[in-house]
């Protein structure tokens, strides 16, 4: 009997709209296929059914508290009773592997705590995932329930689409930062085409293979907008539906705990990072126009160094740096009269200066192959 590799129909995915009929069929015609962890059903021109791969990578980070749930709407969004779920812990510290052995899943685990970054957790999922379709969520998160089936029917649909995401909710309000992007939905996270897919999506296979990696090893943080913009640079497109895809519950932790938590994870140094490794791929340029922060962090730099350069270059360098400090407080005004809030205006000038600091130290570090495998524990392979 040919395999689902020997098939020459093998990137022919099957309308949703079949879908309850297509796996009623494969069951009984395919039943060697079915014990394995695979999903979504594919179909020949014969109308013979065939199964094709789907992987779900989660990566996690202590979520002791998160992971279950993170691993049971995994397990709940795959369209059949077959499907494949991947976690990559990022060497927790927690009782995140606890929670998690129990799951029929694939378990993973980054040996070398110094090779922990956000990059490294999806790249070591790709790289012993079976999917032919990639879902990526983050282990505190709660996938959709009906997500991957939307994802899949557009990919379906729109052959030159390399990714879909949808509509991730923001569940977690207690610090400042989660406020403002819990209001600034709509603007963060853009419906239709997009130049990444943040908090995850549905991406081919294929069109990551031709790229050579899912996630740069390197990068403490935007891992997703560097994979958008090496899928966009190649020609695919990434397009945001509006249905819902997840619920976010992120960090709880005060406002000033989480800056410096994301200063002790090396977070701050992810846009230099990734402005590095685009030079060296020749996607700057594409990263520039996208990339709104930069502007910000650039106009900091600019902002300091031209008063840095009046203070000790000129006899008025007293009344020069009185005239900086000064701006810094008329600008802290603007932004609490803008958002309403002290607090938040203090917060965000206060991380715009972390982040312009982190990006010069990021943009210096040095790099490693995306391509060199990571240190690796294999803890569980699901059957």
């Amino acid at each position: 009997m040919p395999t689902l590799q020997d098939s020459p129909f093998r990137n022919q995915t099957l309308n949703w709209r079949h879908t309850a009929t297509a796996f009623d069929a494969v069951c009984g015609l395919l039943h060697f296929e079915s014990r394995e962890r695979f999903v979504v059903l594919r179909y020949a021109e014969s109308g013979e059914f065939l199964v094709t791969r789907v992987s779900i990578i989660i990566k996690a980070y202590n979520e002791e508290v998160h992971i279950a749930s993170a691993i049971e709407s995994a397990l709940a969004a795959l369209p059949s009773p077959e499907g494949e779920v991947v976690l990559v812990d990022s060497a927790s510290v927690d009782k995140t592997l606890e929670c998690a052995l129990p799951y029929p899943i694939s378990i993973f685990r980054i040996a070398n705590a110094s090779e922990r970054c956000c990059g490294a957790g999806p790249q070591i999922g790709y790289a012993h995932a079976k999917g032919d379709f990639l879902c990526l969520m983050d282990g505190d998160m709660v996938l959709d329930k009906e997500f991957i089936k939307t994802a899949l029917a557009f990919l379906n649909d729109h052959p030159d689409v390399a990714g879909v995401g949808g509509r991730i909710d923001e569940m977690s309000t207690e610090n400042i930062e989660f406020k403002n992007r819990a209001r600034n939905l709509s603007h963060l996270n853009p419906l239709g085409e997009v130049d990444r897919l943040a908090g995850g999506g549905l991406y081919r296979r294929s069109a990551i293979d031709e790229l050579g990696y899912l996630t740069d090893r390197n990068l403490h943080g935007y891992e997703e907008f560097d994979l958008g913009a090496r899928l966009r640079s190649s020609g695919w497109k990434l397009v945001r539906l509006n249905v819902p895809a997840a619920k976010h519950f992120g960090h709880t932790s005060s406002t000033y705990r989480l800056l410096f938590h994301r200063v002790k994870m090396g977070y701050i140094f992810a846009p230099g990072e990734m402005l590095r490794a685009s030079i060296n791929a020749r996607y700057f340029a594409r990263v520039i126009r996208s990339l709104r922060e930069f502007k910000l962090w650039v106009a900091v730099l600019g902002y300091w160094s031209a008063f840095a350069l009046l203070t000790l270059f000129t006899s008025y360098g007293a009344a020069f740096a009185a005239l900086a400090l000064l701006g810094v407080a008329a600008i802290i005004v603007a932004l609490t009269v803008w958002k309403k809030s002290f607090s938040n205006g203090t917060y965000m000038v206060i991380g715009w200066h972390v982040f312009t600091i982190g990006m010069l130290f990021g943009l210096f570090r040095p790099r490693i192959s995306p391509l060199k495998p990571l240190t690796v524990e294999t803890l569980r392979l699901s059957r």
